[in-house]
């Protein structure tokens, strides 16, 4: 078998060459009319302030007959009231929509339910519609109003109908790219009315490796202020401070027991002296005995699990982890807190109080008056590093009944650096010697979540093919693996190797290509068909050496030019030399910042076709006689 760590550590990332993945129904199928209306409503007791919405959405046949999916989510904070299906005119069409809990890949619990359908269009030019009626039980889950489908939308409009009493603003993003006008008027009574309407709207792209939705799709965000729609008055989030304070309630609700916490902690951290020695023993014990599955309590998901539940079950969601994590390190005197932090694929930030701000949550350890950064769901990282996608956000830290509004500090690329250091000598047409390479970081995490995805019997064999690139002739003996389950320190390994026929001889010509790595080769993005900016998994340091000895009838009189690239975000190094007796090779591929936009994919594209030509070139190596 191939080992899944070529492609994931090495980046050989066949996304690049992936632009958009369009459906073949996006064109065949279209949304000819889309109207949907959010009101907000006074309720009952238990749920004061609603929200109601009423959608209608036309379904149109360009050509050739297909069925759409229709798809609906909702949960313990939203209901499907009504549902209704037309195809061709007719309401007699024998569909029976499926109402289930949702469920995929990581997701073990959820509130979150489905209603699907599959909907037919029998030719061209048929039509079929579809509407909901859905009532939203609390207007702090009511936060974002997407404008985009899966299908083309050719009109569409989208009212809010807001009474005298709540008080709101609606924040627009990435509306100016298309052909969207609004408009706010006055409804009925004391209402006001803000209407969006938009014609020939494309669908939602769908790209590998792309920011997330909130970055590019036209949405409004609703921030729900205050409400008061009878004697009684109702604060939202009107700015951080309510939303901390809703975040701790939510909290201080859980109930955690501090002796069972403090028995394991203890446990943990016997004989240990200092405070960042238990801080690092605390979070490895709980990044391997404390496996995260996505744990979501629908868009509500925001109350952790009980400390002791998660210990006893040894399974739990961010904010389980989190709340773990901060109370094992507080039950043995340690000054933890709790921090709520959207990642990088939410736009967001804390300008807008808002639930959609936040989609995970962390711990963090107080250590001469700053922030030390433990994430349990990232498994594999070390003690003060940071990933990626939550380097640089905004974090709300637990303080008390106040906050600390913080930053997450940016690593650079050398956080992530994989060494390949090669010492090898000329046996006839073989190369033969010592290899060492080591991983840091995100790319020790990386290479550490793959490996142990094979299981425990197979890791040697797996190890082996990917070390040896998959290649028979790369022989690989006398492997050792170093700090394999101490994840504060860099993970290596070191082999010999018998790497046969490297060398081509003809007549007293030797020629050789001393790289079989060749890293970031053919990464050629596809320009014709993504249109997204390309989002790498973190930052990367590539490098790659090998020093070889020459026998001492032999030398170099031949080797490629030297590449040198330096960009905004990236660079390549890759070069020759030769010194008395031996051959050099260096290259280094740099990536220190994450993204790619549209505008530099023709300048990436330029450079890495330099890189790949250089790869491809061969050095010649002469008998002196």
């Amino acid at each position: 078998m191939k080992f899944p760590l070529i492609s994931l550590l090495a980046f050989s990332l066949p996304l690049f060459s992936a632009g958009q993945t369009e459906k073949e129904d996006s064109k065949n199928i279209v949304l000819s009319n889309v109207s949907r209306t959010f009101r907000f409503v006074k309720g009952n007791k238990e749920h004061p302030v609603q929200v109601n919405e009423e959608s209608r959405r036309t379904y149109y046949c360009n050509s050739y007959r297909s069925d759409v999916q229709v798809v609906e989510f909702y949960n313990d904070n939203e209901t499907i009231d009504d549902l209704g299906i037309t195809v061709n005119g007719s309401k007699k069409h024998g569909i029976t929509p499926k109402y289930e809990y949702y469920s995929s890949s990581g997701i073990f619990y959820s509130d979150a339910h489905v209603c699907y359908f599959n909907l037919p269009l029998a030719k061209q030019g048929s039509s079929s519609e579809v509407t909901f009626r859905k009532t939203y039980l609390d207007p702090r889950y009511f936060s974002t109003i997407y404008f985009s489908d899966q299908q083309p939308i050719q009109q569409q409009e989208i009212s809010i109908v807001v009474p005298s009493w709540m008080s709101l603003d609606i924040k627009e993003f990435n509306l100016s790219k298309y052909k969207i006008t609004k408009n706010v008027s006055d409804g009925k009574g004391d209402e006001k009315v803000y209407t969006f309407t938009m014609n020939n709207l494309p669908a939602m792209p769908d790209e590998s490796q792309s920011p997330g939705f909130s970055y590019y799709a036209p949405h409004i965000m609703v921030l729900c202020r205050q409400a008061q729609p009878a004697d009684e008055k109702y604060t939202y989030f009107t700015s951080v401070k309510e939303q901390y304070k809703w975040y701790k309630g939510l909290v201080d609700q859980v109930g955690n027991d501090v002796n069972v916490i403090r028995e394991k902690t203890e446990e943990i951290t016997k004989g240990l002296g200092s405070d960042e020695a238990k801080v690092k023993a605390v979070f490895q014990w709980v990044q391997d005995n404390i496996r995260y599955i996505a744990f979501e309590n629908g868009i509500a998901g925001f109350k952790p699990e009980k400390g002791q539940v998660v210990l006893s079950k040894k399974y739990g969601d961010c904010k389980g982890m989190a709340n773990l994590l901060t109370e094992m390190l507080k039950s043995i005197k340690l000054d933890a807190r709790r921090c709520w932090i959207g990642t990088k694929h939410i736009a967001y930030d804390y300008s807008t109080p808002s639930l959609a701000v936040d989609n995970h949550m962390i711990c963090a350890w107080m250590y001469k008056g700053k922030p030390v950064f433990l994430d349990g769901t990232e498994k594999y990282i070390g003690y003060g590093e940071v990933a990626e996608r939550i380097q640089g956000r905004p974090v709300l830290i637990e303080n008390g009944n106040d906050y600390i509004l913080a930053k997450v500090p940016e690593a650079s690329h050398l956080q992530n650096t994989a060494t390949e250091t090669r010492k090898l000598t000329i046996e006839g047409n073989d190369l033969k010697g010592h290899v060492t390479q080591t991983w840091k970081g995100e790319s020790k995490e990386w290479f550490l979540s793959e490996l142990n995805d094979v299981k425990k019997n197979k890791q040697e064999d797996a190890l082996k093919d990917f070390l040896s690139g998959g290649k028979p002739n790369f022989q690989i003996s006398n492997l050792k693996v170093g700090n394999i389950s101490d994840y504060n320190a860099d993970l290596n390994v070191e082999y010999d190797v018998n790497w046969k026929d490297a060398l081509s001889v003809f007549g007293k010509e030797t020629y050789a290509d001393v790289d079989n790595r060749h890293n970031w080769e053919n990464t050629k993005i596809d320009t014709a068909k993504r249109k997204l900016a390309l989002w790498f998994p973190f930052k990367a340091d590539k490098i790659f050496d090998t020093e070889i000895n020459l026998p001492a009838d032999r030398t170099v009189t031949t080797l490629p030019q030297k590449v040198t690239i330096k960009q905004k975000g990236y660079g390549y190094t890759a070069g020759y030399s030769s010194v008395p007796g031996k051959l050099l090779y260096r290259t280094e591929v740099i990536i220190d910042q994450t993204e790619v936009k549209p505008e530099d994919f023709s300048q990436w594209n330029r450079d890495n076709e330099s890189l790949t030509k250089f790869y491809n070139e061969q050095i010649v190596i002469t008998h002196k006689n």
